[in-house]
């Protein structure tokens, strides 16, 4: 009898572990980055609809939290919430958090005035900027790199400013995510969208995850849980859809 009682107990101990979290919403911390993520209507963004959706596939409801970044970071590291996004994973934070699977890649390119290089301009290293207008934003992460190279980049203090300095032709090139770079010139500077343009090889790219909290409740099976469900959305084609309902270039797409 002893031991069809610690059966029992055993038994439910696992089945109140595995529900703690089902029916509650899952806390995500993040902050506007469009159009990744954005505090409008609750949390929208292609990265935050992905989320939602694979936390869907498993059943699963998430709530997200807006704060300043580094609030959001203090937030995974208290537990309050389950994770940040959207993060790129390193090895300094890869000793604190946990990561789930990669999400989405995110494309750091150079943008540039098409009227000053009409033949186009190509690049295999760094060095073949020397000589240009550069424009970074202070305090970013590229600029510690481009310094080092010499290429001492004009700073100011957000990339819509290096755009408008792209558009009026006082800088010749500047880095910024190619997502969000696109969207500012359609937001903000629609009258130069055809000048406004791309270089083909990106400065670098990589892949946004989940930031995870080792102190949220059970944190380690949400977060396997939303490892599936992001790859039933992938092998679904929803994951693609998702995409096309946010006009993100096929090169974004994680599901072939």
């Amino acid at each position: 009898m002893n031991n069809v009682y610690r059966y029992l107990l055993f038994i439910c101990f696992l089945f109140c572990a595995a529900s703690s979290y089902a029916g509650n919403s899952i806390i995500i911390a993040s902050n506007d980055y469009e159009p990744y993520t954005s505090s409008k209507n609750g949390g929208e963004g292609v990265l935050l609809d992905i989320i939602e959706q694979a936390f869907k596939e498993v059943d699963l409801e998430v709530s997200y939290r807006f704060f300043p970044w580094k609030r959001c970071q203090d937030e995974v590291d208290k537990g309050l919430a389950f994770a940040a996004t959207p993060y790129f994973k390193t090895i300094e934070r890869q000793a604190k958090y946990d990561f789930s699977d990669p999400i989405l890649p995110m494309f750091n390119r150079w943008f540039y005035n098409k009227e000053n290089f009409p033949n186009g301009f190509e690049w295999t290293v760094i060095d073949d900027f020397q000589g240009y207008r550069i424009g970074g934003v202070l305090g970013y992460w590229y600029i510690a790199d481009l310094k080092q190279l010499g290429l001492n980049p004009e700073l100011v203090s957000n990339d819509l400013q290096n755009l408008q300095m792209l558009a009026s032709h006082r800088i010749d090139f500047t880095i910024i995510d190619e997502l969000t770079g696109n969207g500012l010139v359609r937001k903000h500077l629609s009258s130069s969208l055809d000048t406004i343009g791309t270089l083909e090889k990106p400065y670098d790219f990589q892949y946004s995850h989940l930031l995870v909290s080792r102190d949220y409740p059970n944190s380690e099976a949400i977060r396997e849980k939303f490892n599936e469900g992001l790859r039933i959305l992938k092998e679904s084609g929803k994951y693609w859809q998702i995409l096309i309902k946010h006009k993100v270039p096929e090169h974004f797409r994680q599901d072939k």
